[in-house]
């Protein structure tokens, strides 16, 4: 891991083990944690904000099927969430079904767009986050050639909200490539940033912390991803990027799964990619990369 990671990987970590239970902030940081025994999506919005789920596959069932899940202690990491999606019956945000014209499917964690005691976590322009999780990608989970992002950084608002800036895309070549996206109103350019291969990889818990300083003039992007025992399986560290999208109210960090329908993707059952301890850290507040 590079160096200047380390201490951000140690705060982080700390600063979301301190307020696990509570599922709120501490100082520059706030943390999503499962809080068993409490409505789920009710937990989730009380911390990240009204809106921070998007689950529309719930109700393509009868009787509807929750996509995100609590999990208990796996004796890993504690508590979790499972995100679940299930091709090709799951369906976007329009709830348009795969017959009838509809090409993906999302269920995702969000900083929501509302107002509330969230507010100071949305990045704005000049802006440095650092955004730490755990995440585990179901071992038997397949990928397609077009798109599968299990995080994304997207903007709220102006011409060039709809293309996310940031994603982790795992894919059918093995891979799970990092992809940036400047500004343009569709996905379809984009750099990769970095790889990680997918085997050996998948099915165990990693720790993902990224650090984003949000500029088009002095934009830049860094990630570490390291397994369990410490191992780097991926580091990324580039400045230059253009960081932020021109127009946009704030940034925010999602986490789930957001895919195009495929024939490559297992059919009829439930993929799964687990998530615990997502904090998110205003770096102003601790004086980190100023």
């Amino acid at each position: 891991m590079h160096k200047p990671f380390l201490p951000l990987v140690q705060r982080c970590a700390g600063a979301c083990l301190a307020v696990y239970a509570a599922g709120a902030s501490a100082g520059g940081t706030m943390c999503l944690n499962p809080a068993p025994g409490q409505d789920s999506y009710r937990h989730i919005e009380s911390v990240l904000g009204a809106g921070a789920v998007e689950s529309p596959s719930d109700d393509a069932y009868t009787p509807p099927r929750p996509h995100i899940l609590v999990m208990p202690d796996d004796g890993v990491t504690g508590p979790h969430y499972a995100i679940q999606a299930i091709e090709p019956t799951d369906y976007n945000l329009d709830r348009v079904a795969m017959e009838a014209g509809g090409d993906r499917s999302r269920t995702e964690i969000k900083l929501a767009p509302s107002k509330g005691p969230h507010e100071v976590f949305k990045a704005r322009e000049g802006d440095t986050f650092t955004y730490a999780w755990r995440f585990r990608i179901a071992e038997d989970m397949r990928f397609a050639s077009s798109f599968t992002h299990i995080h994304q950084i997207k903007a709220n608002g102006g011409r060039y909200a709809e293309p996310p800036l940031i994603t982790f895309t795992p894919l059918a070549n093995g891979k799970m490539e990092v992809r940036h996206v400047a500004d343009q109103l569709t996905e379809s350019k984009q750099t990769v940033l970095g790889a990680m291969p997918l085997a050996g990889n998948q099915g165990k818990w990693l720790v993902a912390t990224e650090t984003i300083t949000y500029s088009n003039t002095r934009g830049r992007y860094q990630l570490a991803i390291r397994d369990m025992e410490g191992v780097q399986q991926l580091a990324i560290d580039q400045g230059g990027l253009q960081m932020w999208r021109s127009g946009a109210d704030h940034m925010r960090p999602k986490w789930g799964i957001y895919r195009k329908h495929s024939p490559q993707l297992n059919q009829h059952r439930a993929d799964k990619v687990y998530f615990s301890n997502m904090c998110i850290t205003r770096e102003e507040a601790a004086g980190v990369l100023r």
